[in-house]
C-alpha cells in the first residue's frame, strides 16, 4: 500500500521542510509574546527587525548569485521555505527605472500557521517577510553587485493571508 504523504528523502526532511515547520510552528508564539507586550505597530516593527537580524547573519553563510531584484528574492525566499512570488513594477522614474516594486506571495509559509495568531488590526502577519527581504536588497546596493543600481530599498507589507486577506503583498520603493 504506498504512502499518502512522503517526506522525501532523509535530505529533504532535515533541510528545507524542517526548516518551514520549525518556522511554522514558532512564529505564531512570536507573535502573540509580541503582541501581549507591544503596540500593534511595534510588533510588526520588531518581527522586520528580527527578520533583518536573521538576514545579517544568513548573508555571514551565504552569498547571493542572483543580480536581478526578482532573481534575488526568489533566490532568498527559496533557499529559507520555498516561496513562489510574482513581481510587479507598479511605478517607474523618467530614466525608466523601477521605484515602487510589488511583491506577492500566494503561498507564505509563514501565514500558514496564521489560524493560531491573535487577531488584532493594524499587524500583517507576515512582516517579517519585508524585513528579510529589506536586508538583503540593502546589502546587495552596499556591495555594488546588482544590475540595477540603487541607494536603498524600503520593503513594507501592505496585506497578509494570516490576517485573512486574499495573498500576502509586499511593496518595494528604491530610492537611487
Amino acid at each position: 500500500m504506498p504512502l499518502e504523504y512522503s517526506p522525501g528523502t532523509p535530505q529533504d526532511l532535515f533541510g528545507k521542510k524542517v526548516r518551514v515547520l520549525v518556522a511554522q510552528m514558532t512564529y505564531p508564539d512570536l507573535v502573540n509574546f509580541l503582541l501581549q507586550h507591544h503596540s500593534p505597530e511595534q510588533a510588526e516593527e520588531d518581527l522586520r527587525d528580527i527578520a533583518q537580524r536573521i538576514c545579517k547573519k544568513l548573508l555571514e553563510l551565504w552569498k547571493p548569485k542572483s543580480r536581478t531584484l526578482l532573481k534575488l528574492t526568489k533566490e532568498l525566499l527559496g533557499m529559507i521555505w520555498g516561496g513562489d512570488i510574482i513581481l510587479k513594477v507598479i511605478q517607474r522614474d523618467e530614466l525608466k527605472r523601477p521605484i515602487l516594486v510589488q511583491f506577492i506571495d500566494k503561498d507564505c509559509k509563514l501565514c500558514r500557521s496564521g489560524e493560531e495568531v491573535l487577531e488584532v488590526k493594524g499587524v500583517h502577519y507576515c512582516s517579517a517577510v519585508s524585513g528579510f527581504v529589506e536586508y538583503l536588497l540593502n546589502y546587495m546596493a552596499q556591495q555594488g553587485t546588482m544590475k540595477l543600481k540603487y541607494k536603498s530599498a524600503d520593503v513594507r507589507t501592505t496585506s497578509s493571508k494570516g490576517n485573512g486577506d486574499k495573498q500576502c503583498i509586499h511593496f518595494c520603493t528604491f530610492t537611487f
